[in-house]
C-alpha cells in the first residue's frame, strides 16, 4: 500500500503545474529513469556483497543471507524490466505511436 502511495505522490509532485498528460508522463519517466537505475545498481551491489559474505558463514546463516541476496538481485532485474516495458504500455494507452527513451517523450 505504501509503494502505491509513494508513486501517486511522486506523480502528483511531478505533474504539479503541467496541464497535459503527455508532459506529466514524460516528467515522471525522467524521474523514474534517474531513480530506478541508481537503486538497481545499489541492489545488485548489495546482493554481490551479501553473496560474498555468505561464503564464510555457517550453514543456517548462509542460507538466509543467500536468499536475501537473491531477492535483492531479482528485485533489481524486475525493476529494470518494468522500466523498459511500462513506457511502451503507457504509449499505447495514451494513443502515442512510439516512445523515445533518450528524452522520455511520447510521439503521436
Amino acid at each position: 500500500m505504501l509503494k502505491y502511495s509513494v508513486f501517486y505522490l511522486s506523480l502528483f509532485l511531478v505533474s504539479y503545474g503541467s496541464n497535459n498528460l503527455a508532459n506529466t508522463l514524460s516528467q515522471t519517466c525522467t524521474f523514474l529513469y534517474d531513480v530506478v537505475g541508481s537503486i538497481a545498481f545499489i541492489m545488485i551491489l548489495l546482493s554481490s556483497i551479501s553473496y560474498a559474505i555468505s561464503q564464510v558463514l555457517p550453514a543456517d546463516p548462509r542460507a538466509k543471507v543467500l536468499v536475501y541476496g537473491q531477492n535483492l538481485f531479482v528485485g533489481a532485474i524486475l525493476g529494470i524490466i518494468l522500466l523498459l516495458i511500462i513506457p511502451e504500455i503507457i504509449a499505447v494507452l495514451i494513443g502515442a505511436r512510439s516512445f523515445n527513451p533518450q528524452n522520455c517523450t511520447f510521439s503521436t
